[in-house]
């Protein structure tokens, strides 16, 4: 199969877009203090090179940790229910916590997260996704599953860039592509 690589936002429309983001996350946050600094959990591995921008432009006082969710895929599409590597034991009782995604997608992985997470008593929980596919979201999650702070919208296409990958490969593109495929 052959696939063909299309310009969807340049590096500079991201970095634009993501001094944008932070700036509203930091005035949204301009309470918190060095004491009860602001909890920012990076969703690895995609969302990694966004989340590195985002807390770097970020004005307050931040606190970062990782996580690792991942679901089986078919091909593009993803499957089964989401697996947690890395998370679990993160303390957020009373905490504010950002969750940094890369895109947000069906909206099952999210849905799992933020589940986990309001278990443990946070004082609020807030996404932040670099990219929302509202195509794909499931029905259930349709009305619950949406991003507080979002990079760009997008339509039902594959995405590469800017840490997003396919099959392990293009992570390091500095623009977000869609690919498409081709059969010979």
């Amino acid at each position: 199969m052959k696939t063909s690589f299309h310009m969807m936002y340049s590096q500079k429309e991201v970095e634009n877009r993501i001094r944008e983001l932070a700036a509203q996350i930091s005035s949204d946050y301009q309470n918190v203090t060095e004491d009860d600094p602001l909890l920012a959990l990076c969703t690895l591995r995609g969302a990694v090179f966004f989340f590195t921008d985002l807390v770097r432009a970020l004005s307050v006082p931040c606190e970062v940790d990782f996580l690792k969710v991942h679901s089986y895929t078919e091909g593009t599409r993803p499957v089964g229910a989401p697996v947690f590597d890395l998370g679990e034991d993160i303390v957020l009782k009373n905490r504010h916590v950002l969750i940094v995604e890369d895109i947000i997608d069906t909206g099952a992985t999210m849905d799992a997260m933020l589940d986990l997470f309001r278990m443990k008593d946070p004082a609020d929980i807030r996404i932040c996704s670099l990219l929302d596919k509202p195509d794909r979201r499931l029905p259930k999650y349709q009305d619950t599953i949406h991003a507080d702070y979002l990079g760009f919208k997008i339509p039902d296409q594959f995405v590469i860039g800017w840490g997003l990958d396919y099959d392990g490969k293009y992570r390091l593109l500095k623009d977000i592509m869609y690919l498409e495929f081709h059969k010979d």
